[in-house]
């Protein structure tokens, strides 16, 4: 019997797409920042703690306004440069403190 060769499947045509890697690893990503910019910009409370503390309770609702946010956006490049800006307004005083610039 001879069979016939079928054209190859597209199961990975979602790799090509913009949306997917915004949605996915950029968002991972942005949301990590912004919940390590957290604790620069939050006050510290009464036992020191409270500054570190909230970033982590709220990081999945962090990483669900920017998720949501890329997949519901009508205009791809816009949502780029958000992400974008949000990452560099997050990232750089981030950085700034790892290398010892504030304080």
């Amino acid at each position: 019997m001879s069979q016939i060769k079928q054209p190859q499947s597209n199961k990975f045509r979602y790799l090509r797409s913009s949306r997917f890697w915004l949605a996915g690893p950029a968002t991972l990503i942005v949301s990590i920042f912004i919940m390590a910019a957290m604790s620069l910009w939050l006050p510290e409370g009464k036992a020191s703690i409270d500054h570190l503390v909230f970033p982590l309770v709220l990081f999945p609702l962090i990483w669900v306004i920017v998720f949501f946010y890329v997949v519901l956006e009508n205009n791809i490049k816009r949502a780029r440069w958000v992400m974008l800006a949000l990452l560099l307004l997050n990232a750089l005083p981030v950085i700034a403190s790892i290398l010892g610039w504030l304080k």
